[in-house]
């Protein structure tokens, strides 16, 4: 059997482990990066208590549990979150987000958010990674939004010899894997940094979304494939257009 290597912890690659098992592959998480509390760990919470936000965007479900964390009990404005997994963070906490049905990464959601909202002027939230990229709040900036990018946390990359990606490790330098699943472009770096995505020419990248999809192009991979969403589904589907040719 084929292996899917996913760049990701085990709980949360099980949704899409579970898809691609049914398309006949054998997954592996593979965490290459973790995430850690920001250098400046009140951002956020100073933020939020200074208040006066029209929106507030969240573009990854772990800038949705940064959001919540620092909030407490405060009443929030609008919540504008990309797709399903981020929506779940949010809806349990019974922070009801919206979700632009097309919005497949931030800078999708920024212009969705603009189509439905007159923002110029307006105070707009975007909690977010440290040193995140910029095309969400550079769309939201030039739609006339006042945007306030606060670090929410940091995403760390796993050390070489930590034992959570040494299969994985192992099943890409023999060339075992068919499928490697990203879900971020600060997880094709750090995957970059590990085994050197060049070297990989036999394996088909999958990427979450165009950004990520991007971020492969730059780093040198040669087969790459992209979900129409962010969804286990989606992601399964964008296997099955290249799988079994992978193998």
């Amino acid at each position: 059997m084929a292996y899917a290597i996913l760049t990701r912890d085990p709980e949360s690659a099980a949704p899409y482990a579970a898809a691609l098992a049914a398309r006949g592959l054998s997954c592996e998480a593979m965490p290459v990066t973790t995430t850690a509390a920001p250098h400046d760990r009140d951002a956020l919470l100073r933020a939020l208590e200074l208040g006066g936000y029209s929106a507030i965007v969240v573009a990854s479900a772990r800038a949705a549990m940064a959001l919540l964390a620092a909030r407490g009990h405060a009443p929030l404005p609008e919540v504008w979150a990309v797709g399903p997994a981020t929506a779940r963070v949010l809806e349990a906490a019974h922070v009801p987000p919206l979700v632009p049905a097309n919005a497949r990464d931030g800078a999708a959601l920024a212009h969705a958010l603009l189509a439905a909202r007159e923002l110029t002027g307006k105070k707009v939230l975007v909690p977010r990674a440290e040193d995140g990229r910029e095309e969400l709040v550079d769309i939201l900036r030039a739609g006339g939004a006042i945007v306030d990018a606060v670090a929410a946390y940091r995403t760390v990359a796993t050390a070489p010899d930590d034992p959570s990606i040494a299969r994985g490790r192992e099943i890409l330098a023999a060339g075992d894997a068919a499928i490697c699943a990203v879900f971020a472009p600060s997880q094709v770096s750090a995957l970059d940094a590990l085994v050197g995505i060049r070297r990989l020419a036999g394996v088909w990248f999958v990427a979450i979304g165009e950004t990520t999809a991007q971020a492969l192009r730059d780093a040198g991979a040669e087969h790459i494939a992209v979900a129409a969403a962010p969804t286990p589904e989606a992601l399964a589907n964008a296997v099955a257009a290249v799988y079994p040719r992978a193998t």
